[in-house]
């Protein structure tokens, strides 16, 4: 059973605020939802394959192959300011904060 205080709680962690009335409507359907879970619990799904499609039929499978040769001294090539020598020798663009 879930209680109001449960209710106004889960209330305050969404930054909702219910007057009395809604929290008991809250309340009802919370409860109903929770007993809809406890049915679906009690199902056996130890036979049950998983789903990996939503259409029956098969994916077309490509084989996972290299393709691309190793580009990282083109892409640092370009690489400017004063931290370039850095920024080349670690592969990784330094770029300035811009959260603080």
């Amino acid at each position: 059973m879930i209680t109001k205080d449960e209710v106004n709680k889960i209330a305050k962690l969404a930054k909702f605020n219910f007057d009395e009335k809604e929290i008991s409507h809250f309340q009802t359907q919370l409860v109903n939802i929770m007993s809809m879970i406890d049915v679906l619990t009690q199902i056996d799904c130890s036979k049950i394959e998983p789903l990996t499609s939503v259409c029956n039929m098969n994916q077309r499978m490509r084989e996972d192959v290299v393709t691309e040769s190793d580009i990282r001294q083109e892409l640092f090539a370009n690489t400017s300011g004063e931290n370039a020598k850095l920024a080349k020798e670690i592969n990784c663009f330094i770029v300035p904060k811009v959260v603080e």
